[in-house]
C-alpha cells in the first residue's frame, strides 16, 4: 500500500460493514482508492458521492488530507431484490 494511505474497516449506523480509506496529505485518486481496497480485501465496493453544497457535508471538520468511505456492493444488491 502507498505510504501515507490508511485503510480502516468499520460499521455504519445500520451495522453494515464499511471501509474507510484515508490519505494524510493531498487528495486520493480513484486508482489509489481501488488499490487500497483491493489490498485490504478483494471484493466489489460502492462509493457514495455527496454532491450537495457545503452545508450538507457529513464530517464535522475537514481533515488535512482526504478520506472516503466504501460500502460493500452486496449491501445495495441485497436491498434491491424483491
Amino acid at each position: 500500500m502507498k505510504r501515507g494511505i490508511e485503510v480502516c474497516p468499520d460499521y455504519d449506523a445500520a451495522g453494515d460493514p464499511v471501509l474507510h480509506i484515508e490519505k494524510r496529505k493531498g487528495k486520493l485518486t480513484l486508482e489509489e482508492i481501488r488499490q487500497a481496497a483491493q489490498e485490504f480485501d478483494e471484493d466489489i465496493y460502492a462509493m457514495i458521492i455527496d454532491a450537495r453544497q457545503d452545508e450538507g457535508q457529513c464530517f464535522e471538520e475537514t481533515p488535512p488530507g482526504d478520506r472516503v468511505t466504501l460500502y460493500r456492493a452486496e449491501r445495495f444488491f441485497r436491498r434491491a431484490e424483491p
